[in-house]
């Protein structure tokens, strides 16, 4: 089973919608056994599960260390293909500890986060944190990406250096289609949209190359 984290310490900058997109085009598209674990006091994920039961992957809500690694066991044993979490911002503060786990069990962690200077200053000690207890990959994933605009465009470069990481080639921009995806708890192919889906498609197979070496 290969785990795939979407953490940051800045809320608001799209991890459990990632996590959700990732899960939906793995099980769909890829036909794998995918399960979610839901870190976040949040619960957007979960909270997905009870809107639409027909989710096809699981989804579990954990709370603290021992629930994470309880769990994530627990799906191992059971033959899932990948394992999904999606992190707290709150426990660089809360439970440091948790960050750590999450950090060791990941083959990938996924640094979600705009391209903006306030969200990346806000990631710094949240990604030593990840890097000192990691054997994975580490990679930034930039999030309502705005192609046009200079600041974004600048923001990249920036946010490698002042991190020390690297980024994906594949960005997810800020598109309406996303906000659908969350809203009608769907598959993102079936709304229409070539662009989200396009970009969809190729953030899961770089993130396949990474973590596994396929397409």
């Amino acid at each position: 089973m290969k785990v795939i984290s979407c953490v940051g310490a800045k809320g608001g900058t799209g991890k459990s919608s990632v996590s959700l997109l990732a899960a939906w085009e793995l099980s769909k598209a890829h036909k794998k056994k995918v399960a979610i674990l839901d870190a976040d006091v949040q619960g957007t994920c979960l909270s997905a599960k009870n809107l639409n039961a027909s989710i096809p992957f699981d989804i579990f809500s954990v709370g603290n260390k021992s629930e994470l690694w309880e769990r994530g066991k627990k799906l191992s044993e059971e033959g899932y293909d990948y394992l999904i979490i999606d992190g707290n911002p709150r426990s660089i503060h809360e439970d440091p500890e948790l960050i750590e786990l999450i950090a060791k069990l990941s083959d990938l962690s996924l640094i979600v986060s705009r391209p903006s200077p306030r969200d990346l200053k806000a990631q710094i000690k949240y990604v030593a944190a990840v890097k000192a207890h990691t054997k994975g990959e580490v990679r930034l994933l930039w999030n309502f990406f705005q192609k046009n605009t200079g600041a974004h465009k600048e923001g990249i470069p920036e946010g490698e250096s002042l991190l020390d990481l690297k980024s994906l080639k594949s960005k997810l921009a800020s598109r309406i289609a996303y906000q659908d995806v969350s809203y009608e708890e769907t598959h993102v192919e079936t709304l229409g949209n070539r662009a989200a889906t396009g970009e969809v498609k190729s953030l899961i197979k770089e993130i396949r190359r990474l973590v596994d070496g396929e397409e």
